[in-house]
């Protein structure tokens, strides 16, 4: 990847980035939250949802985009929402 695509990944506000190791997860992009349980979190990231699954989930920090999740992290999904069309 060329460090130019790089840059523009960077700046994409319209997709999810996701930094995470086994017990912390940083969502950027987040626009609001679908559902928030102590096992699985889905946020709404512009062009896709992401659900972080795994246990004792506590939101550290939720403000200007930004989630911070920590727990034990077990999987992350990204998936594109069905449009209004329903398509």
């Amino acid at each position: 990847m060329r460090i130019s695509d790089e840059l523009s990944l960077d700046f994409d506000i319209l997709s999810p980035k996701v930094t995470a190791n086994t017990r912390v997860a940083i969502i950027e992009n987040v626009r609001k939250a679908i559902q928030i349980s102590d096992t699985s979190i889905t946020v709404d990231a512009g062009r896709f949802y992401v659900t972080v699954r795994g246990e004792g989930f506590k939101v550290g920090e939720l403000m200007e985009g930004r989630m911070e999740l920590a727990g034990i992290i077990q999987s992350i999904e990204f998936f594109r929402p069905l449009d209004q069309s329903g398509n």
